[in-house]
């Protein structure tokens, strides 16, 4: 059994600030975001969780760690879970990017121009991460990581998946070895989803 469940770290002062960075250092959870990421961390109660992984970027490690600290676990850092490498883009506002009919992600030949990373390479790593690892797992990451994810196992290309909106310390699980979707960003692991994770442990 493979379930895996993705969580974006909470808010975090560059969240606030509305800037795009993937830098392992210099950004850190508000008040608020330290309360998602301990809202996320009560709804896994009851769950065996076998791991907890962690992109390296401080964001997403501070969200791990107010989790796997409930459960006993120790904190791994997997670099496959790391933010989208965003190229130009890192350090900028995201604002500087939409256009005057749409806000969202960052898509289409504006990826090239600022040198980000390719889509196909994001899901590759990311779902390598997931398919990796045994048993019920945490692994706290970022927004487009798991968009990715969810898009590789929907047959979604990346322009197919722009509607998809993943919220701070929202949870995503998904039955890796059947490929099988059971939420999308949801903030409370409903009774349905844990009566299903016991059944396939």
């Amino acid at each position: 059994m493979k379930i895996a469940i993705l969580i974006r770290h909470g808010e975090s002062d560059i969240n606030v600030k509305g800037i795009l960075s993937d830098s392992i250092d210099g950004n850190s959870l508000t008040e608020r975001g330290i309360r998602q990421a301990e809202h996320a961390r009560d709804q896994l109660t009851g769950l065996e969780i076998k791991n907890v992984y962690s992109s390296p970027i401080n964001r997403a490690r501070e969200t791990a760690e107010i989790i796997a600290s409930s459960f006993g676990k120790e904190v791994v850092i997997d670099d496959r879970l790391r933010e989208i490498g965003l190229g130009k883009a890192s350090g900028r506002r995201a604002s500087d990017f939409r256009d005057e009919l749409y806000t969202g992600h960052i898509s289409g030949s504006i990826r090239k121009e600022l040198e980000m990373e390719e889509w196909t390479s994001l899901q590759t790593r990311v779902v390598e991460a997931l398919a990796a690892r045994e048993g019920i797992n945490v692994y706290t990451t970022h927004s487009d990581p798991i968009r990715a994810a969810i898009s590789y196992f929907l047959e979604l290309g990346e322009p197919e998946s722009y509607g998809i909106s993943i919220k701070n310390a929202s949870m995503t699980f998904i039955d890796v070895e059947i490929g099988r979707i059971l939420s999308i960003g949801s903030i409370i692991v409903s009774d349905e989803i844990k009566k299903y994770v016991s059944r396939r442990h």
